[in-house]
């Protein structure tokens, strides 16, 4: 009989799961010029729209047809954390999330573009090259023609787009961040690596303009540390996390060149010369799981 299996109970049908919804684009706004001012709405767009007003005075609950979420920041990693709380909250299912700040000059095209892309190769983070009159911080920002994308091991904060479940396991990063720094270098590929999403990548078929300078280097924030503070507390979390949930992938070569990059900061180069150590400490780990 239908609906029975073969002891003559009724089967049950599970619930079915709700689908998400492509993305959530979450675009930054000082909530006194015209929102979205940048941006070009030259086609509908294939995602929902979140403007975010940094003032946290705007006073209004919509602008530009979009809903407002407001409260007053210092900086992007603070961002990072009101969008983390706000999905938390709202139970919102999206594939990706994507934060992008307001000298960002782009049209819904580029981004619908940037999405169907991402998704045909399956990538867990990424985002837009930059033109070449665009102020940026890494070389590799740049577009590079001939091809569609790059595989990265991670992406700037200017912009970035990450499955939802990768940028919601970022939350105790974020309640620590005021500027961002150390998030895109460092927490983000802990966290890919300790999730297995891992699929990074530039994506040079579409390009967009930062038009500001970057202003944040030597700010010193609310907490009393500057960005670059910032940027080894969060340096120090993630490590400790992946020794915390795998330890064996300390002193493994990703780790180096997650943890102690040569093309980055020589303030963390000195990490290597506890190579040996690291490794004779993972590889005691392993021998007493064996035992």
């Amino acid at each position: 009989m239908r609906g029975e299996d073969s002891s003559g109970a009724t089967a049950r049908t599970a619930p079915p799961q709700p689908t998400p919804r492509p993305a959530l684009v979450v675009y930054a706004w000082n909530g006194r010029e015209a929102p979205l001012a940048l941006v070009t709405a030259d086609t509908a767009p294939e995602f929902d729209v979140l403007v975010f007003d940094y003032s946290g005075a705007c006073g209004v609950t919509e602008a530009a047809g979009w809903p407002i979420l407001s409260c007053r920041t210092e900086c992007k990693g603070e961002i990072y954390r009101e969008v983390h709380r706000h999905l938390a909250r709202s139970g919102e299912l999206y594939e990706y999330v994507g934060l992008i700040d307001d000298d960002i000059e782009l049209a819904w095209s580029d981004l619908n573009r940037l999405l169907a892309i991402a998704r045909g190769h399956g990538l867990d983070s990424f985002q837009a090259a930059l033109t070449p009159d665009s102020h940026h911080a890494h070389h590799w920002l740049v577009a590079r023609g001939g091809q569609v994308l790059r595989p990265l091991p991670w992406v700037e904060v200017m912009m970035p787009f990450y499955r939802t479940a990768l940028f919601m396991a970022g939350g105790d990063y974020y309640a620590r961040s005021i500027s961002s720094y150390g998030l895109d270098q460092f927490v983000f590929p802990a966290l890919q690596k300790l999730m297995g999403l891992d699929k990074v990548a530039i994506i040079d078929a579409v390009t967009v303009r930062h038009g500001r300078p970057i202003t944040s280097d030597d700010k010193v924030f609310a907490n009393g540390l500057t960005a670059h503070q910032e940027r080894a507390v969060q340096w120090r979390m993630a490590r400790a996390q992946v020794a915390r949930e795998c330890p064996d992938l300390v002193g493994t070569r990703w780790y180096f060149q997650t943890f102690s990059p040569l093309g980055g900061h020589h303030r963390y180069w000195p990490l290597r010369l506890a190579a040996p150590w690291l490794w004779l400490r993972a590889l005691h780990h392993r021998m007493c799981r064996q035992a």
